[in-house]
């Protein structure tokens, strides 16, 4: 993990980027391909994935919040799929490329304190577009694809998920 060094501005969040998000609008053809023609260890899927409730768009409680997921790793490098499924998903959906195996979406930043990284967000005058905790990450997304050409996904992990990223990473060093 980066070391802590608080957080001023949005260039801070970048200090420990973790992962490269992609979604797709058919989860196994994606999967298929990462395995396959990027030659990916097994991707770890997860039909129906849901934060149950606790998910926050634009700033509102949302009753679903349904996605299918998977994850492997390069290395350090973790590679997320995302494929929206029903509900309040429409920060995935709007990205998608129709027939693509996959788009690219967004990264993933590590921070040590999501409050902290709440605060600076709000500084700087923006504010997440869909925040949420499900135990194992507290998680926000800032929108910067007008500027950059895609979202920042900001995380505080927990150990059980930290560990849970280092058995991936193990996986994909074993080949």
């Amino acid at each position: 993990m980066a070391e802590a060094r608080g957080l001023h501005s949005l260039s801070d969040l970048l200090r420990d980027v973790i992962q490269l998000a992609y979604v797709t609008d058919d989860i196994d053809a994606a999967v298929a391909w990462f395995e396959g023609t990027l030659g990916t260890t097994s991707c770890h899927t997860r039909y129906k994935s849901s934060l149950g409730g606790v998910a926050h768009v634009d700033g509102k409680v949302v009753d679903e919040w349904v996605i299918d997921v998977a994850l492997v790793n390069a290395g350090p490098t973790n590679l997320e799929i995302i494929q929206p499924v029903s509900g309040a998903v429409d920060i995935y959906r709007g990205a998608i490329r129709p027939g693509a195996p996959a788009t690219f979406h967004h990264i993933g930043v590590r921070v040590d304190d999501f409050d902290e990284a709440t605060a600076l967000i709000e500084q700087v005058g923006r504010r997440w577009e869909l925040h949420g905790d499900n135990g194992a990450i507290r998680f926000g997304y800032v929108d910067l694809s007008a500027e950059l050409g895609h979202h920042v996904e900001v995380m505080e992990l927990q150990p059980g998920f930290e560990a849970y990223l280092a058995k991936l990473e193990a996986e994909s060093n074993a080949r």
